[in-house]
Order: C-alpha cells, then structure tokens, then sequence
C-alpha cells in the first residue's frame, strides 16, 4: 500500500494483484524499481515505465535501461508468462489496468513529478505501449516511446484508432478490438523501428498473429491523432546519425526513427531516446505566438544556422536544460562548435514574439 505524500525508494512496494480467468485467485505483477541517488529535482523525479518484449521480465529491461535514463525513477513490471496481452499471446491478463493503476500510485509520492509520467516499451512491451497511447487518458503521461512495433490494423483501421471492449484475440479479424476512440491530445510520442527487422514487419503486413501497419504510416496517424494536418513525410527521412533516420512531426512532438538495428536498438538510436526524454524535463517544445516571419533551417545542420530574419535574442539548449550557446541581435548562429546530437532552442524577436524548437547538430 502506497500512503500520498511518502517517497518512492528503490526498495517501495509498488506490486499490484490482478484477477482474470486464468487467474482467479489473482496474481501479483512483479516490479523492478531503480530510484537515482541524491535529493530529488525541483518538482520531482520523472518517472519512466519499462515494458519488457515477449519472454523478458522486469529485472532485464531495468538492467538495459539504468545506465541511459539515470536521471529518471524507473519502474520495471514483469508479465505473467513473461508476455503482455495484445491479442493472441499466452498472457490475457488486464495489462492496460494495471499500467493504469501503477501511474496512479507513482504520481501519489511525494518525491515524483506527477506531470512527467512516462512509459518505454520494447517489442512486446512497445504493443502494450501503443495499448496505452490509444486507450489511457492520463494526463501525467507526457512520453511514450514505442520500440520495434508500430500499430496494428486491430488499434487503427479506417480513419480511426479501436479499443477492445472484452478479451482479446480469437478468431475474430481484429481480435476484439471493436470500439472507436480518440487518443488524447497533448502527449509526445517517439517510435524506433528497423527497415531489417524480421519480427515486426518494417512496411507492414502479418506477424505474431496480428497484421501491422506500415511503420511510417503509423507514425502519420499518431501525428494526425495530436493535431498534424499536413502530408505525410517523405520515405527517406532526414538523417540524424549513423544509419538512424527521423521523421519529426509537430515540432518534434511526434517522431519516428527508422534504424537498421534489427529487432532491437543500436548506440545512436539508445542515445535518441535519452535525448528526447531528457529535453522535457526543464523546458518545454511547445510552440507559442509562432512568428510567421521567422524561418529555421537547415534542419538539421553542421555549421550556420539560418533564422529567417533579425532576432533580438537566441537561446540553445542541451538534453538537460544547460543553455550551451547564445546570441542576440542577428539572423544567423554558427552552430559548428557543438557536439552532435539534439538542442533546442528559444528564440525572441521581440516581447510578443517568441519561439521554441529543436535542432539535430550533425
């Protein structure tokens, strides 16, 4: 039992007991927690919940995760039968449950951000986090990161996203998902998928009892389903490092980075995820009183970034709010000083003009 205003540690008890019928005695989710040393941020720790892939546990996505998002309370569930219930696993246990009530418990101490809400999931563990993308309505959840599996045509068909209304799976073309619903708006949402992947279809198509969608196209609805009205972005991407591509939507609020790490994620990608995870936590990417004067680009750059036209001020900063470089009174900021990697910036032209975005250095 978790009191409000107590201090979540590496040794509290968040397990949480469910009973379904292949369980009706219920059945205890175990969890791996990691909580950083020190004395918490102004606010509060973020939080992150680490879904493992099919035949994984809690203790292995904690391990592989620790080193990266050190800055970060980590919470690392295990599945019965080592799986979480998308539709045809050996698991139908109420998953989307109890990652629901488990965000409500974290948000309950004192020591957690109960704004910075947010979820990783690889493979398997990345379906239970489309899962939640598209039926959770929490608004503490302010990330979801979805490795190496993208919407299936049972979470998005026909110009709408479902939700099952029962149990999962069957023999039913969509496996009981049947009820239309709008994911809620206002959450950034990253993907990290492989053209090379040979467990989840990169272009779509069966696999692991489900059909999926192509991997962009889903990228284009979840952008779509956050308020993007534009095109779909073209196939080749902007290359960011090594052989990772991005395709940014919404300033960056939706993102998908295509790879070629098979099923699984490679250095440059890891250090994508801990970039976008850490450029939320002391500053915002949302954008406000947008000038229509002002132009940005390239995107992304090597040297001379271009602003469009003469600005009184411009900040930039690095994945954890640190201001690495400024300047004032110009329309161009040569950027060949900074190391590689994501920035983002805050830029004035004047007290009613005022921009925000992000930046790839290459």
């Amino acid at each position: 039992m978790v009191l409000f205003g107590e201090d979540i540690t590496s040794n509290s008890n968040l397990s949480i007991t469910k009973t379904w019928t292949q369980e009706t005695n219920g059945w205890t989710y175990p969890m791996a927690v990691y909580v950083p040393t020190g004395s918490a941020p102004q606010g509060g720790f973020p939080v992150c919940i680490l879904l493992h892939g099919n035949g994984g546990n809690g203790d292995g996505m904690l391990n592989q995760w620790k080193n990266e998002l050190t800055n970060h309370v980590l919470v690392a569930p295990s599945g019965y039968e080592k799986s979480w219930n998308i539709s045809t696993e050996k698991s139908d246990a109420p998953d989307v449950a109890m990652v629901s009530e488990l965000i409500f418990k974290l948000q309950s101490f004192s020591n957690v951000d109960s704004t910075k809400i947010r979820l990783l999931g690889m493979s398997n563990g990345a379906a239970l986090t489309n899962r939640m993308f598209v039926e959770n309505k929490n608004t503490g959840v302010d990330i979801m990161c979805a490795v190496v599996s993208q919407l299936s045509e049972s979470q998005y068909r026909n110009n709408q996203f479902y939700l099952p209304s029962g149990e999962t799976g069957g023999t039913d073309q969509y496996k009981g998902y049947d009820t239309p619903t709008v994911p809620l708006k206002g959450r950034r949402y990253l993907s990290v998928g492989n053209s090379n992947d040979p467990v989840i279809p990169y272009t779509g198509g069966t696999s692991v009892g489900v059909n999926f969608i192509d991997a962009q196209l889903s990228i284009f609805q979840i952008a779509k389903s956050q308020g993007y009205g534009g095109a779909q972005l073209a196939s080749a991407g902007v290359l960011v490092a090594g052989t990772s591509y991005e395709y940014s939507y919404l300033s960056k609020q939706v993102v998908h980075v295509k790879g070629d790490a098979s099923h699984g994620v490679n250095f440059d990608q890891k250090k994508y995820i801990k970039d976008y995870f850490n450029l939320s936590l002391n500053i915002s990417l949302r954008t406000e009183n947008l000038s229509e004067s002002t132009s940005f680009y390239p995107n992304p750059t090597s040297g001379i970034f271009h602003l469009g036209t003469k600005v009184n001020s411009i900040e930039f900063y690095d994945s954890l709010g640190k201001i690495v470089l400024k300047a004032s009174n110009c329309n161009q900021v040569d950027l060949s000083g900074l190391d590689t990697g994501m920035y983002f910036f805050k830029c004035t032209e004047n007290v009613n003009k005022v921009t925000t975005g992000s930046i790839n250095k290459i």
